[in-house]
């Protein structure tokens, strides 16, 4: 399968091609019966298509269904599609995104049986799992989306089962309508499978087996050599999608070069199918010129005449009909070289535009140290501790360049020892004292601890990291150092111990209350007066939470998703003793909204959207059936990064009830009532 060029109209793919050589198209027309799409479908129905602002939320470049009935008279629906939609589900530019669709939904199974389900693109086997209300019962609740996820990406649309397309089955009467795979209105047989059963039959057909399917069933299996009480199968099909006429055309590169006053030359790079097409470029004053090329990549270098280059040119794609056309603007094309010397750290930049007449200034593009203008010859050096991967030019121009960065030079030094020892600290008079060594980093391979100055006094275990001794009973002021050897070393460091007769308590300041929005980082900032030695949080009352820091003047936790108070208490110590300050932090009530609340009848699909600004993983919103909280439960759902949630499922076994409503709760106990559902087909 391969993808074509993008359509200017909506930034889909013009179409997709299968391995027969079927393209399909999108196809988005609310007037055309045969396109899926209804002027409901639309936000102003009244309105012709537009993107983005009067654009379907998903339509297909192909879709292919089947149904039937078990034996306990539940539906069994397979869903075959090549569906473009959008990231969150509204059109916009950027967000495009195509995927390939395997559903398959069977209600009202044994529980615990297993369940091989046969149709065009493979076989898929289920072991059912037990309902939760009745557990003799369960169902088969499959979809496999394949595709893009982030906008774009439309090439892992690719990587889907879902291909060849299927169609009509030419053999059986009536025929496709021209131009369509089949009548989506009309159940037809198929062709299109690549896959055979075991019985070497061709899988254009749906089928299930599994223990009892079949009894009973209006679909009970007629295929010889199959027990027809454990199968149920169908050739009929509902088949949607439209053969393209067009192959498109897009233009990946147009870049100028011009270095005399009256002329200069444009390379146009364009794309297409790969069957042979005519595809030329008009532009202000230069000559049509065909493009040449094959397997859908074109090309053509024209001359232009003038003191500038045209402002745009057009691209036709001459096949087409209607023809294709995209109109570009020419950009200048920046020649780039970039070496990082590893020895000299300077990062050196040699940039020149293709348009030496016009001189358009280039610049570095931000990577850390700022966007820099290049210097009128298009070179520049800097100093830097390492090397950025890539780096991008871009010209006044429009021209852009991004290219990986190349390395010269010997390699980096291996890590080296770093002597660490420890904070200066105060102590009292006669007080065991510690040295702490142990921030010290790199591969040690021995410590040794020395004192250089003040009172002596005798340090024990001075070979390790911690050493200690007893403080002298006057007034003074120690000062110990440590070496550490290793690799790159020795390293030293040292550490000032004062050592007094008496201090005052310190006094413990937490900082003032605070009141803060559910989900979000809390900071305790806490202080004290008088000599410290020690800082500790502990959290004394309220809802449970992780403080992180806790052994630092400031503290971080982040506040669960739900309405209350937590308090904390900040000890201090120093050598005059041990004091504590109390804080209490209370959240805010969540902003709750409904964006969709939607119920499509069809399928038995809810759509239901919104927002809150209460965010992370615990933050869940609860939907409810009906105008209050007292109706069934329709589904549990989580708020993402961005304050935005959904629920979309189809095939639902709950449906709006007679107040054409639901009803929200939030984790952190907010609520939404009586909100209104839209029905549609």
């Amino acid at each position: 399968m391969k993808v074509g060029p993008i359509n200017a109209f909506d930034g889909f793919p013009v179409w997709y091609k299968d391995e027969n050589g079927l393209r399909l198209q999108l196809n988005v027309d609310p007037t055309d019966p045969f396109s899926g799409i209804s002027p409901a479908d639309l936000p102003n129905p009244t309105q012709p298509v537009s993107f983005p602002d009067n654009y379907p939320e998903e339509a297909f470049y192909m879709q292919v269904e089947a149904e039937m009935t078990t034996d306990t008279g539940e539906r069994a629906r397979l869903v075959l599609a090549l569906e473009a939609a959008f990231v969150n589900e509204v059109p916009r530019d950027h967000e495009q995104i195509v995927f390939g669709r395997v559903r398959i939904r069977v209600a009202g199974l044994r529980a615990n049986g297993v369940y091989t389900v046969t149709h065009p693109y493979g076989v898929d086997t289920f072991t059912v799992e037990p309902d939760r209300d009745d557990p003799t019962v369960g169902e088969i609740n499959f979809t496999e989306d394949i595709g893009g996820l982030n906008g774009g990406d439309f090439q892992l649309a690719l990587n889907s089962r879902v291909h060849p397309f299927l169609q009509w089955n030419p053999a059986v009467a009536p025929a496709a309508p021209e131009g369509y795979l089949g009548d989506p209105a009309v159940v037809h047989p198929i062709i299109g499978s690549l896959f055979t059963d075991r019985f070497g039959q061709l899988q254009n057909f749906f089928r299930i087996e599994g223990p009892g399917i079949g009894i009973g069933s209006l679909d009970r299996s007629t295929t010889p050599g199959i027990d027809p009480d454990n199968c149920i199968e169908t050739s009929n099909f509902t088949v949607l999608g439209k053969i393209s006429t067009i192959s498109g055309v897009d233009v990946p590169r147009a870049t100028y070069t011009q270095n005399v006053a009256d002329s200069g030359f444009i390379d146009v790079f364009a794309t297409s199918d790969d069957t042979p097409q005519t595809i030329n470029v008009t532009g202000p004053g230069i000559d049509p010129t065909l493009l040449q090329g094959t397997n859908g990549q074109y090309f053509a270098r024209v001359q232009f005449t003038g003191s500038r280059p045209p402002s745009t040119i057009t691209i036709t794609n001459i096949n087409d009909s209607p023809q294709s056309i995209k109109e570009v603007a020419p950009v200048d094309f920046i020649t780039v070289t970039a070496n990082y010397d590893t020895d000299t750290r300077d990062l050196t930049i040699i940039a020149t535009s293709s348009d030496s007449l016009g001189t358009p200034t280039l610049s570095i593009e931000d990577f850390g140290i700022g966007e820099l203008i290049l210097l009128p010859d298009g070179t520049f050096t800097t100093n830097l501790l390492f090397a950025p991967p890539n780096l991008t030019i871009n010209s006044s121009a429009e021209g852009k360049r991004t290219i990986p960065i190349t390395v010269t030079g010997p390699s980096t030094d291996p890590i080296s020892v770093a002597a660490n020892a420890g904070e200066n600290a105060t102590v009292l008079f006669g007080s065991p004292v510690t040295l702490n060594g142990t921030n010290s980093t790199g591969p040690i391979t021995s410590f040794s601890w020395t004192q250089v100055s003040g009172t002596p006094v005798t340090l024990l275990d001075t070979n390790t990291a911690t050493p200690s001794f007893t403080a002298p009973n006057l007034t003074t002021t120690l000062i110990f150092e440590l070496t550490v050897d290793g690799e790159g070393g020795p390293s030293t460091d040292s550490v000032s111990i004062l050592v007094i007769g008496s201090a005052p308590t310190p006094v413990a300041n937490a900082g003032p209350d605070q009141i803060v929005q559910q989900g979000t980082v809390v900071t305790l900032t806490g202080s004290a007066t008088g000599i410290v030695t020690s800082y500790q949080w502990e959290q004394i009352a309220g809802i449970p939470v992780q403080l992180t820091n806790a052994n630092t003047a400031t503290a971080t936790f982040t506040f669960p998703t739900q309405v209350g108070t937590a308090s904390f208490r900040l000890t201090v110590r120093g050598p005059g003793g041990t004091s504590f300050d109390d804080v209490i932090v209370a959240s805010i009530t969540q902003n709750l909204t409904v964006t969709r609340a939607e119920f499509r009848t069809r399928d038995a699909e809810w759509r239901i959207t919104g927002t809150s600004d209460i965010l992370g993983p615990d933050a869940t919103i609860s939907l409810y059936i009906g105008n209050d909280l007292s109706g069934p439960l329709l589904a549990q759902v989580s708020v993402d990064a961005l304050g935005e949630w959904l629920y979309r499922v189809e095939g639902s076994a709950i449906q709006p009830d007679e107040t054409r409503a639901i009803s929200i709760q939030t984790s952190s106990g907010e609520t939404l009532l009586n909100v209104p559902i839209t029905i549609r087909r």
